[in-house]
C-alpha cells in the first residue's frame, strides 16, 4: 500500500503557506509599532532616554531639593537680589529639563517623570509658584507681618514646603517600588 505524499494533500498545502505568512504578517507589525516609536522619538532630542530622565529626575530629588531647602531655611535674605535670581534659575531650569523628560516619557514610555500626571502637574505647580514668589521678592514686593516690617520669609518658606512635601511623596513610592522589584 503506498501512502500520500503529505505536500500533495490539499489541507497540508494551505498550512505550509500560512506557516510562510506568520513570519511575515510579524514583521509587518513590528515595523508598524516601530514607526510609531520612531515618530515619538523623533520629536525629542537624542539625548533622552529612561536614564538620563532617572537620572535627572533622582539629581533634583536628592541633592537639588536638600541644596533648595539649605538655601531657603539657612540663607534666604530678601536683599540679595543675587542669591534670590540664582535660585529662580535654578528652578526654571530644572523645570524645563525635567518637563523634556516628561513629554518625551509621557511619548515614549507612556510614563511621567514623577509617578503620574497628577504628581507631576503639582510638583512642577509648586516649582513655578516657589520661582514667582522669589521673583515678587527680588522686584522690592514687600511682605509685612504682624509688627509692620518687610519678613518674605514666612511666604517663601511656605511655597518651600509645599514643593518639599509633593517630592518627598514621590521619592517615598520611588524607594517603595525599588524595594519591591
Amino acid at each position: 500500500m503506498k501512502t500520500p505524499d503529505a505536500s500533495a494533500t490539499r489541507s497540508f498545502s494551505k498550512f505550509s503557506h500560512a506557516r510562510k505568512l506568520v513570519p511575515l504578517i510579524t514583521a509587518v507589525i513590528t515595523c508598524v509599532f516601530a514607526a510609531g516609536n520612531a515618530s515619538a522619538t523623533s520629536s525629542h532630542p537624542a539625548y533622552l532616554n529612561d536614564a538620563y530622565c532617572e537620572s535627572l529626575v533622582e539629581q533634583f530629588v536628592d541633592s537639588g531639593m536638600r541644596s533648595l531647602g539649605k538655601y531657603i531655611n539657612e540663607n534666604f535674605k530678601p536683599e540679595y537680589k543675587g542669591g534670590i535670581r540664582n535660585t529662580i534659575n535654578f528652578l526654571n531650569q530644572r523645570a524645563e529639563w525635567l518637563g523634556e523628560c516628561d513629554a518625551y516619557l509621557s511619548d515614549t514610555a507612556s510614563s511621567r517623570v514623577f509617578y503620574d500626571e497628577k504628581n507631576t502637574k503639582a510638583i512642577f505647580e509648586a516649582m513655578d509658584a516657589l520661582a514667582k514668589e522669589l521673583q515678587l521678592v527680588r522686584e522690592g514686593v514687600e511682605y509685612p507681618d504682624a509688627a509692620g516690617n518687610n519678613n518674605p520669609r514666612p511666604f517663601i518658606k511656605s511655597r518651600f514646603d509645599t514643593l518639599a512635601k509633593l517630592v518627598d511623596q514621590h521619592h517615598t513610592r520611588i524607594l517603595m517600588k525599588k524595594q519591591f522589584r
